[in-house]
C-alpha cells in the first residue's frame, strides 16, 4: 500500500470531508480508470470516425472529450482524447475496465496505421477536486500558468529527466476537477510537493460523494452499455453535424424525434433511520404499491456529515416527477432531487 493510500485509510470520511471543506479541494488517488496510448498516422482520423465528437480539428497539446458507442448507440466508454502530436494520442478513461474501449477501437482498426498501448502502469493518476481545485493545482505546479483553465485545458512539464506531469481539467467530479498524470520518474517529486503543502489524501469514497452531490455521471456507473449518451446528459459530447460514427443513426433518430425515454436524476433517502437503509448500484426502482419498474440505481454514497444516503439513478422520464412515490426493491423510499441546475451542467464541456 502506498503512503498516499495509507494516509487516506487513517482518517475517517468525516475528517476527510472536513479537510476538503477547509482547503476547498481534495486529493484523490483513483482506484479506477486507465490511460491508453494511441499512436500512428491514422489514429486521430480513426477515433473521429468511431466516436460522437468531432476530433479532426484538435490541435497539438489540446484535449477533447468524446463517447465511444456501439451499433445500438449505447455507451462503450467516455474518454478524453489528448493530442500530444500528429501521431501520438492519449486516451483517458475513468471506466473500471479499459477492455471494452480497446476492443471497440481494435474491432474497426482494419487497414489503419494505428496501435493501442496501455500506459496505465507508467502514468500514475491523481485527481484534485473541489471549488478551489484550480488554485491548489497551481500551487503544486508553480512553474505553469493556470490563468486560462476552461474544461479540457491541459498543462504539462518535465519535472525530472523523462518524468512528465500533465494536468487536465476534466470536471469529472463536478466543477472543478483536475486530473494529474505523472510519469513514474516524476512520482517522488510530485508526492514530495503534496507533502510540502501538507496535502492529506482522501478516499475514493469521498470522491464518489462529491461527484454524486454534483450529479456528474462517470463511465462504468452511469455511462454504460445500458444507456445512450442523451440519457445521461452527454448531448454536449455529440456533434450532430460531423457525419457517420458507430451508432450515429440511432442517436440522431432519438434526438430528431424526441424519443429519449430515460433520464439521469439524483435522489436522497427520506424518513431513514440513519445507517440502517441499504441502497446499492443496480437496485431496481419501483413505483410504490405496484410492480412497475421505473429504473435503477447507478451510484450511492453517504453524506460524511449526516450519514444520509444520496445517489443517482436512471429513470423513465414519466417518473421523473415529485408526484410519484418511488421505492427501491429493498423497500427504501427515495426523494428525487430535480435540480434545475442540471440543465446548465449538461451544456458545459
Amino acid at each position: 500500500m502506498s503512503t498516499i493510500a495509507a494516509n487516506a485509510d487513517s482518517a475517517t470520511l468525516a475528517e476527510q470531508y472536513s479537510d476538503y471543506v477547509a482547503r476547498g479541494a481534495a486529493l484523490i488517488e483513483p482506484q479506477f480508470g486507465s490511460i491508453i496510448g494511441h499512436v500512428g498516422p491514422d489514429a486521430l482520423d480513426l477515433l473521429h470516425r468511431l466516436t460522437t465528437n468531432s476530433l479532426l480539428d484538435l490541435g497539438d497539446g489540446e484535449a477533447r472529450r468524446t463517447v465511444l458507442t456501439n451499433e445500438k448507440g449505447r455507451i462503450v466508454d467516455v474518454l478524453w482524447v489528448l493530442k500530444r502530436s500528429a501521431e501520438e494520442l492519449l486516451l483517458v478513461s475513468d471506466a473500471p475496465d479499459c477492455g471494452p474501449m480497446q476492443r471497440g477501437i481494435e474491432r474497426f482498426t482494419i487497414i489503419e496505421d494505428a496501435e493501442l498501448n496501455d500506459l496505465s502502469g507508467f502514468l500514475k493518476r491523481w485527481y484534485v477536486v473541489g471549488p478551489d481545485a484550480t488554485g491548489l493545482v497551481s500551487q503544486l505546479m508553480l512553474e505553469l500558468d493556470f490563468a486560462e483553465n476552461d474544461i479540457g485545458s491541459i498543462r504539462g512539464m518535465d519535472v525530472v529527466d523523462g518524468g512528465v506531469v500533465l494536468a487536465l481539467r476534466s470536471d469529472t467530479a463536478g466543477p472543478e476537477s483536475w486530473l494529474l498524470m505523472v510519469g513514474q520518474p516524476a512520482v517522488p517529486e510530485v508526492m514530495d510537493r503534496f507533502a510540502r503543502r501538507e496535502l492529506k489524501p482522501a478516499s475514493n469514497e469521498l470522491f464518489d460523494f462529491i461527484r454524486i452531490a454534483n450529479q456528474t455521471p462517470i463511465a462504468g456507473k452511469e455511462s454504460t452499455e445500458d444507456v445512450n449518451p442523451l440519457e445521461v446528459g452527454l448531448m454536449h459530447l455529440v456533434d450532430f453535424e460531423k457525419g457517420c460514427y458507430v451508432g450515429q443513426e440511432v442517436i440522431a433518430r432519438l434526438d430528431t424525434y424526441d424519443k429519449v425515454q430515460r433520464s439521469l436524476v439524483g435522489f436522497s433517502v427520506i424518513d431513514e433511520e440513519v445507517g440502517k437503509s441499504t441502497v446499492t448500484p443496480r437496485d431496481r426502482i419501483l413505483v410504490a404499491g405496484s410492480s412497475r419498474n421505473a429504473g435503477w440505481v447507478t451510484s450511492a454514497s453517504r453524506d460524511p456529515r449526516t450519514s444520509q444516503l444520496t445517489g443517482m439513478a436512471i429513470l423513465r422520464k414519466s417518473y421523473c416527477t415529485s408526484d410519484v412515490c418511488l421505492m427501491t426493491e429493498r423497500d427504501v423510499q427515495i426523494n428525487l432531487l430535480l435540480d434545475p441546475r442540471r440543465s446548465a451542467m449538461k451544456a458545459r464541456g
